[in-house]
C-alpha cells in the first residue's frame, strides 16, 4: 500500500504540479508568469499520462511538447507564413518497472524532433472539422551505451483529418503515419525496421466532454502491433475540481521499448492523463 501511495504521489507531481504542492504557492507561480514572454509558444504535443501497469512490472509514463520556433509576427512569418508552422518537439516516454526491489527504470526513449505543421489544408468533405500535414526529423534514442545502447532516426509524413457530428458531438480522428529509416544505429538495432515497421494508423472516436477510445495500429515483418486508449475526464466525478482524465491502456505490440525491441508487450494499464 505504501508502495501504491508513492507511485500515486509521484504521478500527480509529474502530471500536475499544482496538486503536490501548497494551494498558497498557486499565487507565487502566476507572479512570475509576466517574465516568460515566449510561453504562449509552448503547447502540449503527444498524450501525456501516468500509467499503472496490472502488472506493477510495466508501469508506464510520458510527458510531450512542441515549441513554435517562428512567431507569427515577425518579419519572417509576415513574408513566408509557413515558417511560423516549423516546431521543435521533445516527446519522452519510461518504462518503470515497480516490481523490482529498488524499483528501477527499465527503459527510457528520448525522441527530440524538428517538424513542420501546415495550416488547415481547406479540405471540402462531408462533417470534415480540419485537416492538416505533418513532416519531421525525430531522433530517438534510450541514452544508454554498450549492448544496451538504442537508437535510430526517422524521416516521416503524418495527414490528419478531424471529423465532426455537431447533432451528436461525435468526433473522430484519423491519422496515419508514413517513416523512413535514416542513419539508423546498426551495430545495436540494425533489424529495428523488421519490429517497428514504415507505417502507422491511429483512430479516436469520442466527444470532447466524454468517452474517447483511441486504436492504433502498426504492421511490421515480425507482426501485427495494437494499442487501444480509454480515456474518460474525472472533472465531473469530483464536483468539478479535477482536471484530468481516467486513463486505461491495453498494448499488444512488438518494440514498445527501444531496449527489448525485439519482445512482444502483452499490458494493461491504468491511471490518469492530462492530454489524450
Amino acid at each position: 500500500m505504501d508502495r501504491f501511495c508513492r507511485v500515486v504521489l509521484c504521478a500527480l507531481a509529474i502530471l500536475d504540479p499544482c496538486l503536490a504542492t501548497d494551494p498558497n504557492s498557486q499565487k507565487s507561480d502566476q507572479t512570475g508568469g509576466f517574465l516568460q514572454s515566449y510561453l504562449p509558444n509552448l503547447e502540449a504535443y503527444e498524450p501525456m499520462y501516468f500509467l499503472l501497469g496490472a502488472d506493477p512490472s510495466r508501469t508506464k509514463f510520458q510527458l510531450s511538447l512542441k515549441y513554435r520556433l517562428f512567431n507569427r509576427g515577425g518579419s519572417l512569418g509576415s513574408r513566408w507564413p509557413w515558417v511560423t508552422g516549423v516546431y521543435f518537439g521533445y516527446t519522452q516516454t519510461s518504462f518503470w518497472d515497480l516490481d523490482a526491489p529498488s524499483e528501477p527504470f527499465e527503459d527510457t526513449s528520448y525522441k527530440p524532433e524538428l517538424m513542420f505543421r501546415s495550416d488547415d489544408l481547406g479540405l471540402q468533405l462531408p462533417y470534415l472539422f480540419g485537416s492538416n500535414l505533418q513532416a519531421g526529423l525525430l531522433h530517438e534514442s534510450n541514452g544508454r551505451d554498450g549492448p544496451a545502447s538504442r537508437s535510430t532516426n526517422i524521416v516521416y509524413v503524418r495527414p490528419r483529418w478531424a471529423f465532426y457530428e455537431p447533432r451528436t458531438s461525435l468526433g473522430l480522428m484519423v491519422i496515419p503515419t508514413f517513416w523512413l529509416y535514416v542513419l539508423n544505429d546498426d551495430a545495436h538495432n540494425k533489424d529495428l525496421p523488421d519490429y517497428r515497421g514504415y507505417f502507422n494508423l491511429e483512430l479516436k472516436l469520442g466527444r470532447p466532454g466524454g468517452l474517447v477510445c483511441g486504436t492504433s495500429l502498426r504492421y511490421a515483418q515480425e507482426g501485427l502491433s495494437s494499442q487501444i486508449d480509454l480515456t474518460y475526464p474525472l472533472h465531473s466525478f469530483l464536483a468539478g475540481n479535477l482536471d484530468l482524465y481516467l486513463h486505461i491502456q491495453y498494448v499488444n505490440c512488438l518494440a514498445e521499448s527501444l531496449l527489448h525491441y525485439t519482445d512482444r508487450t502483452k499490458a494493461l494499464r491504468i491511471g490518469v492523463a492530462v492530454v489524450r
